[in-house]
């Protein structure tokens, strides 16, 4: 029993009242400044589920973590402390993400108009109701996206946002001060030829023109003004195409048709915060109930303050000078500050629009040849989401944590761009009308550096056939799924192929390493005289 207690007061007690903090605090100051003040407008999905995630693991690794200690997880791998850790975060997330739905659908004030004109005399709220409407279909205008999505890039969605402006009535061709919008949606194989990906696109094309054209706008409820997201911004570039279309497109107000109750718009969502809440401190508990305490862990530990707790999860950084990161880490600390900008200017966070890819500099065929060569190096650090980040920043650690030893950072700096602007080249040369971006034909071309470099005298004396193999295997797995993806393989193969022939030009100005010095160990020699067992030093 006194065991039980002690694993409820160092643990599971720290455990609740984190949650309590991460939830209340977070769902506080998101509606203090972004749903109250409205000071800032990031995208949706970031404040919705990517931060509360970031937060909720922050806070499992900066004060969880040392408790979790206190526990007996030993096993033959050593994953049940991950476990725990896992659990732990998912249990903090599920709530943070609920109630931060219910907030949209809570706090949204419901402002009711004779006419639409009238939006313009109130300040801007979330749902609307209109007594007297009409919405003109003939003037509606449309912008088709697509979006790659899954793991491995398995899928693409194409997407048709369809804008119509909404007036007072029949006959009144003023211009529009809020548009209604609809989006229609078609998740196909990535792996389908072009041929068959135009095919499916045509007739998903003729599928919505259909649905669209036999749909009523005007049957709705009430009228909700969505905030910042992918959906937003495609109802954005719709309208830029409409003829009704004037004056700045980020202040025009857009609308979605919603039908039911107002009255019944939370659904369940505040139950389920508790609910959630109480299912993970539910299965926590349980958890830390089953292991013994780690006894030699209790009798070191010492209750810190939360300062403590948070300076020690950072102790690993400290005294790290900005020269030690290397190379490496200025080239991920680069794509990954731009891809943060990117997300908090609201272009998204699972993937972006090709369109603000285009903007933001990515290789096109035809611009390149138009003067703007810098998108031959620009493109090299923009990601299409973050699963494009984190995949290939993954790749970038694995090949130079091996070339480190090899290559000084100049070098590995000069092969980066080198070979990433050659893998621009062979995308341009062999596809000049895609729109491509990503770091990969960059680090395609330090892993042929690599490879190159294991078939020579160069590259030490350790498991090079196993390094090989390795790098062999990565290598050609990702060419594999740029074969039935959505890649751009020939920037891989571009940037491979320089990236061969620049690791047999490095061979001539590398040192070959050095055999280990061996050792002389001295051992002082002994002599037991048989009749007295006494020691006595040789001569």
């Amino acid at each position: 029993m006194t065991n039980f207690l002690t694993k409820l007061k160092l643990i599971y007690l720290p455990y609740l009242i984190i949650s309590l903090l991460v939830i209340s605090i977070y769902s506080f100051l998101n509606w203090l400044l972004i749903m109250y003040w409205q000071l800032i407008s990031p995208n949706e999905e970031l404040v919705n589920f990517w931060l509360p995630m970031a937060i909720s693991i922050l806070a499992v690794a900066i004060w969880l973590r040392p408790r979790v200690k206190l526990l007996s997880l030993k096993t033959q791998r050593n994953n049940l402390p991950f476990l725990y850790y896992f659990v732990a975060a998912l249990a903090i997330l599920a709530p943070t993400i609920i109630a931060q739905e219910y907030l949209i659908t809570a706090t949204g004030k419901l402002t009711s108009l004779q006419t639409i004109e009238q939006i313009d005399r109130h300040h801007l709220t979330k749902y609307y109701r209109l007594k007297k409407h009409f919405i003109d279909k003939k003037r509606s205008a449309f912008y088709i996206r697509s979006e790659v999505t899954g793991r491995n890039s398995e899928h693409i969605v194409f997407y048709i946002d369809i804008v119509s402006p909404i007036l007072d009535s029949a006959g009144k061709y003023n211009s529009p001060v809020a548009w209604l919008g609809t989006e229609y949606s078609k998740s196909v194989s990535s792996s389908m030829s072009n041929t068959e990906k135009h095919e499916a696109y045509t007739a998903f094309a003729k599928d919505t023109e259909k649905e669209f054209n036999s749909k009523d706008l005007d049957l709705f409820d009430y009228l909700d003004h969505i905030g910042n997201s992918d959906t937003h911004r495609g109802f954005i570039n719709a309208l830029k195409t409409s003829s009704a279309y004037s004056g700045d497109a980020d202040r025009q107000v857009i609308l979605i048709a919603q039908k039911g109750v107002f009255e019944n718009r939370n659904g369940d969502k505040l139950q389920w915060i508790f609910y959630s809440f109480g299912i993970g401190a539910g299965i926590w508990l349980i958890l830390i109930a089953i292991p013994k305490l780690n006894r030699a862990g209790l009798k070191k530990y010492t209750p810190r303050t939360w300062q403590a707790d948070a300076m020690a999860f950072f102790k690993p950084f400290a005294g790290m000078k900005w020269r030690d990161t290397g190379i490496t880490g200025i080239l991920i600390g680069v794509n990954v500050l731009i891809f943060t900008i990117m997300v908090f200017a609201g272009l998204g966070v699972i993937s972006f629009d090709t369109a603000d890819l285009y903007k933001w500099g990515a290789n096109y065929g035809p611009a390149v040849k138009n003067g703007e060569w810098w998108r031959l190096i620009t493109c090299m650090f923009l990601h299409g989401g973050v699963m494009h980040l984190l995949m290939n920043m993954f790749g970038l650690l694995l090949v130079a944590a091996f070339l480190r030893s090899l290559l000084d950072n100049l070098k590995l700096g000069i092969t980066y761009f080198i070979c990433g602007l050659l893998a621009s080249l062979a995308s341009i040369w062999w596809n000049p009308t895609i729109v491509s971006i990503g770091a990969s034909g960059a680090i395609f071309g330090l892993y042929g550096v690599a490879i190159a470099l294991l078939t020579t005298n160069k590259s030490g004396t350790g498991n090079k056939k196993g390094i090989l193999l390795s790098f062999l295997f990565f290598v050609g797995v990702n060419l594999l799924f740029g074969l039935i993806g959505n890649t751009d393989n020939a920037a891989h193969i571009g940037g491979l192929v320089s990236g061969l022939i620049m690791g047999y030009v490095l061979y001539f100005f590398i040192e070959a390493p050095k055999p280990p010095r061996k050792k002389r160990i001295k051992i002082k020699q002994e002599t037991i005289t048989p009749d007295t067992g006494q020691t006595a030093e040789p001569a």
